[in-house]
């Protein structure tokens, strides 16, 4: 009997492993490094600063005197530069025939502020003809506010507005969307696009979960690494003996193909209950959701309240 032989390096075969394990956790280093490096809420940098120099209030219904329109121009700027995000209050006499939604839409993408912070920004609208507050949501703001978040900056707005304090409710409704970005984005946020019915959830990963995956991937490849070296190496009986075949002794081999066998059949029934398409945009659904629409082939969620 002939037996063919094939020579092998297992001291290579462990380096070469060894080496795989240290490229994967380098990798896994350089993607933490990413993620703890970005906001959760997208890049740091702007683009072209389109409306620096610009007013964000926008009184055409003259609802502010000098001075309120001069108090919630400096806040919204401040809040500007804390959110990385367009902070634009605007008042209307006449909708002509649109809903406060269309209003607030066609002026934040008419008047080019989606072209900084990669479209991110609020909008309040106080809109006389429709007697209706309305938050326009853009961009990344989409996620930080929820339909319940907006539900309560609408809360401290209306209470304003009411009394026909109208740039206390203006500065309230921005101060509010402030709050809730300092907060950030909820963990069980999720996107709910009214018009397709398409969902996108919110993926975030804490450093603990980061950390806990990297010791677990890291013990698990030693772990292969040294078995593999382990299984390589000879024992002391062997390499006393000089048998070369020894590595042999263990090996076998067993080939059977056994029937497949039907043992039994189920079958369940489960009636899925049909959702409810009807009722308010931030009322129903969990706090976590955030309804949008298209406007211009752009995506924009927001909400309102008739005061």
């Amino acid at each position: 009997m002939k037996y063919v032989t094939k020579n092998s390096s297992p001291s290579r075969a462990v380096l070469l492993r060894l080496f795989g394990l240290i490229l994967c956790l380098l990798m896994i280093l350089s993607w933490q490094q990413n993620l703890f490096g970005n906001l959760a809420y997208g890049a740091e940098e702007a683009a072209a600063d389109y409306s620096q120099g610009t007013k964000q209030v926008f009184d055409q219904a003259g609802l502010f005197d000098q001075e309120e329109r001069r108090k919630l121009e400096e806040k919204a700027a401040l809040l500007r530069e804390e959110m990385k995000s367009e902070v634009v209050v605007v008042t209307i006499d006449t909708a002509n025939g649109r809903s406060s939604r269309q209003v607030a839409d066609e002026f934040y993408f008419s008047h080019g502020f989606e072209q900084t912070f990669h479209e991110n920004g609020i909008l309040m609208l106080i809109d006389m003809d429709n007697r209706e507050l309305y938050l326009g949501t853009y961009g990344s703001m989409i996620r930080v506010l929820t339909d319940q978040r907006i539900e309560q900056v609408l809360d401290q707005a209306y209470e304003a507005a009411s009394r026909g304090q109208y740039a206390e409710a203006a500065l309230a409704g921005i101060e509010k969307s402030g709050e809730f970005f300092k907060k950030g984005i909820q963990s069980n946020q999720y996107i709910y696009n009214v018009e397709t019915g398409e969902i996108s959830r919110y993926r975030s990963i804490r450093w603990y979960e980061a950390l806990f995956a990297f010791i677990v991937s890291a013990g698990t490849a030693a772990a292969v690494c040294l078995n593999v070296a382990r299984q390589y190496s000879m024992k002391e009986a062997d390499k006393r003996s000089g048998d070369s075949l020894a590595y042999r002794t263990d090996c076998r081999f067993l080939f059977h193909n056994p029937p497949d066998q039907l043992v039994n059949t189920f079958v369940t029934h489960i009636v899925i209950p049909r959702q409810s398409n009807g009722g308010g945009h931030s009322g129903s659904g969990s706090s976590g959701r955030s309804s949008t629409h298209s406007f211009g082939g752009h995506q924009a969620g927001g909400g309102g309240r008739k005061f």
